[in-house]
C-alpha cells in the first residue's frame, strides 16, 4: 500500500509537469500564430505596393527597368529589393544615378538623375546623342534641321559608353555653351585642331581647351556684326580676330 503522502507528492509532481507542458504548448502556439500572422500581414494587400512614384524622368525605359526589378502594383513591399532596381536603372544609358526606397505601408519611391542631351555627333550613318560628360545616350537616324553637329571622325561607341577624346569633350562643351543659338553649326577636326562652320563663316578654335570662353567670345563677336563669310579666330578667346 502506497503512503498517502507519497501519492500526493507524486500527483503534485505530475500536475506541475502537465502545467509546464501546457504553458510550453501555449507559448509555441502563440509564437507560431505570431509568425504566421506576420508573414500574412507582410504579404497581404495592406503592405503591398499600391503606388510607384518616379521622379526625375518620364522615359518608358525607366518604368520598364523598375518592372524588371520586380516592382509592380501588388508586389509585397517586403519583397521589393531596392538595390536590384538601382542596378537595373543605372544600366540604362540615360540614367546617371538612381535611388530607390520603400515607404511603408504601400509606396515605392524612385528618384532618377537623368542625363541631358546637349550635342549630336555624326557616327557611321547615324547620330550619337551625347550628354555633357561625353556619354552616348542613344543613336538616332535624323536630327532637327539646323541642329549643331560634331563631325569629328572618332571611334563609334555603344550607348552607355563615355567618350574620352579631348576633341569630343571640347566640342560638347562648346556646343553646350552656344546652347543652340547658331543654326547649322558644325565642328570638325583640322590638323589636330577644332574648327567650326556656319552660315559661310569659318571659326578657328585651336586645341579643345577653354571652350566655354571661346563660345562666349564667338557670341560677342557675332553680336557686334561681321561681314559674310568671315574667318573668326578664337584660339585666344580674350583676343578674338575677324578676317573678312
Amino acid at each position: 500500500m502506497i503512503d498517502p503522502r507519497m501519492a500526493d507528492r507524486r500527483r503534485a509532481v505530475l500536475e506541475r509537469g502537465a502545467r509546464r507542458g501546457i504553458r510550453r504548448a501555449l507559448i509555441l502556439l502563440i509564437a507560431v500564430s505570431l509568425v504566421a500572422g506576420s508573414i500574412w500581414l507582410l504579404q497581404s494587400p495592406i503592405l503591398s505596393v499600391s503606388e510607384i512614384e518616379v521622379t526625375g524622368s518620364d522615359r518608358r525605359d525607366v518604368r520598364e527597368a523598375v518592372a524588371r526589378a520586380g516592382i509592380e502594383e501588388g508586389t509585397p513591399l517586403i519583397l521589393v529589393r531596392p538595390q536590384r532596381a538601382i542596378d537595373e536603372l543605372e544600366a540604362l544609358p540615360w540614367v546617371r544615378a538612381a535611388t530607390v526606397g520603400r515607404v511603408f505601408p504601400d509606396r515605392v519611391e524612385v528618384a532618377v538623375d537623368q542625363r541631358i542631351a546637349v550635342a549630336w555627333m555624326w557616327a557611321s550613318g547615324s547620330y550619337a546623342v551625347l550628354d555633357l560628360d561625353g556619354a552616348v545616350l542613344e543613336y538616332v537616324s535624323s536630327i532637327a534641321a539646323g541642329a549643331p553637329v560634331l563631325q569629328l571622325g572618332v571611334q563609334r561607341l555603344e550607348p552607355g559608353e563615355l567618350h574620352s577624346d579631348p576633341a569630343v569633350l571640347g566640342g560638347i562643351e562648346f556646343l553646350a555653351a552656344i546652347d543652340g543659338v547658331l543654326s547649322g553649326l558644325e565642328l570638325r577636326q583640322q590638323g589636330g585642331e577644332l574648327a567650326g562652320f556656319f552660315d559661310g563663316h569659318e571659326i578657328r578654335l585651336g586645341r579643345p581647351v577653354d571652350m566655354t570662353a571661346k563660345a562666349a567670345a564667338l557670341l560677342a563677336v557675332l553680336a557686334d556684326g561681321i561681314p559674310s563669310g568671315s574667318l573668326i579666330n578664337l584660339i585666344a578667346p580674350a583676343r578674338p580676330a575677324v578676317t573678312p
